[in-house]
């Protein structure tokens, strides 16, 4: 379930593709805004007009105020910044703002913008919290209809499409947008709307922090993975440090998190050149499918298989094991038993019956004792919870996707 502060982070990004049609037409808060359904406008279309209607409502109750009073300044910052596209040294003029004043005020702004919006979708409490209800439920099939899938993709495919969507908004800008790519790159494993999704952040960031020069975007096969990088000089004087201007690459950030991927940002001060890099699995790496409500248990196995090559991909809804398990094609599945909805003896038959996942080991995962069970209904293996490192890993070798070398690194992790 999405949070308060990652909610605060896609209402930063969406403003700053607020003209970025096909930005704002993939973006996750198309997905959650309820107002956009069953409109024949486009979603990028109603977002915009979401967001611009929120903005709207920052204007004080009291009209007759001049407009240099302090009650007007959440909507005149916000309006010059992302409506009128008013660089923040502009709005420092025309306000007559110091940068720390205005540093103040942008922030103030955004929380106050971010505020409506949530009320407007969840109104009285998070939706981890709420009680049931309509608003509950239309919430939460907002977010079910954004549930991050993991697809094989062609990193080259994504990165020349995220540059047809980002030139026009560079050359507004006068900048350039050079795609510099290795060829062949292996495919990568990711969701890909979020992953053109954290391009088109970086490339933002880019954009309002570098000085004369062109913005590279390259990559590189590594053994299990592959690094996306974005490489720029940056201003000297630019507000590359300064918190609002930080948005997109704190959204970058945020999202990768969700996706399990690794964001680096690296800058050498003496010539001011930056690097912000995103590295990806490779889709040919052995997967691992671990399903288990918890989400702790599948920390736990991501930090069980770190010194391995197998690649950890998680699900915590029992019922989209199988069509997963279907569109990966992993190494191997370790299922959890006790799951709410669908538990997993169930799951277990099906994906042993099913002709596109029944040769894909299973490693049951119980905290009852019970592997003739498991073995009766397919499993390959069984391990009783707590489950340990050296447990997990002995069964991984003897179904052959580890070899007898593999061995824990000396701290042993304990389930």
């Amino acid at each position: 379930m999405i949070d308060r502060a990652e909610f605060a982070q896609l209402v930063r990004e969406a403003l700053a593709n607020l003209y970025d049609f096909a930005a704002l037409e993939t973006h996750p808060l198309a997905v959650l805004l309820p107002k956009l359904q069953g409109q024949p406008k486009s979603r990028a279309d109603c977002l915009r007009e979401q967001l611009l209607r929120a903005i709207e409502q920052l204007q004080p109750p009291d009209r007759a105020l001049p407009t240099n009073a302090p009650e007007w300044r959440p909507y005149l910052i916000l309006y010059g910044r992302y409506v009128e596209g008013l660089s923040l040294r502009e709005l420092e003029t025309r306000l007559s703002l110091s940068e720390r004043q205005l540093r103040r005020e942008h922030a103030r702004a955004l929380q106050a913008l971010t505020t409506l919006l949530w009320d407007e979708l969840a109104p009285g409490s998070s939706p981890l919290e709420r009680d049931e209800g309509p608003s509950s439920e239309r919430w939460n099939h907002n977010l079910r209809s954004f549930e991050i899938t993991h697809e094989s993709l062609d990193p080259v495919e994504v990165l020349q499409g995220v540059i047809r969507t980002f030139q026009p908004r560079a050359h507004l800008e006068g900048a350039e947008v050079h795609l510099a790519l290795p060829e062949p790159l292996p495919r990568v494993l990711a969701d890909r709307v979020m992953l053109r999704q954290i391009l088109l952040s970086l490339l933002g960031y880019a954009l309002e922090t570098h000085a004369d020069g062109p913005i590279v975007v390259t990559a590189e096969a590594q053994p299990n993975q592959v690094m996306l990088m974005v490489q720029f000089q940056a201003d000297e004087l630019s507000w590359g440090d300064i918190e609002e201007e930080r948005a997109s690459l704190e959204a970058a950030r945020y999202s990768a998190q969700r996706l399990n991927l690794t964001f680096q940002e690296a800058h050498v001060p003496e010539s001011h050149h930056v690097r912000l890099s995103l590295t990806l699995p490779r889709a040919d790496q052995p997967t691992v499918l671990v399903v288990d409500d918890q989400e702790p248990a599948i920390r736990m196995f991501r930090r069980f298989l770190s010194h391995t090559p197998l690649h950890v991909v998680g699900v915590q809804d029992g019922a989209q094991a199988l069509p997963l398990a279907r569109r990966l094609q992993p190494s191997v599945i370790t299922l959890d038993v006790m799951m709410p909805r669908v538990d997993g003896w169930e799951i277990l038959q099906m994906l042993h019956t099913d002709p596109e996942t029944q040769h894909i080991p299973i490693i049951v995962c119980s905290i009852w004792d019970e592997p003739e069970l498991a073995f009766s209904l397919g499993a390959a293996e069984f391990l009783k919870k707590p489950i340990t490192q050296r447990d997990l890993l002995a069964a991984l070798t003897r179904l052959k996707l580890l070899d007898t070398s593999a061995e824990p690194p000396p701290t042993d992790f304990s389930g």
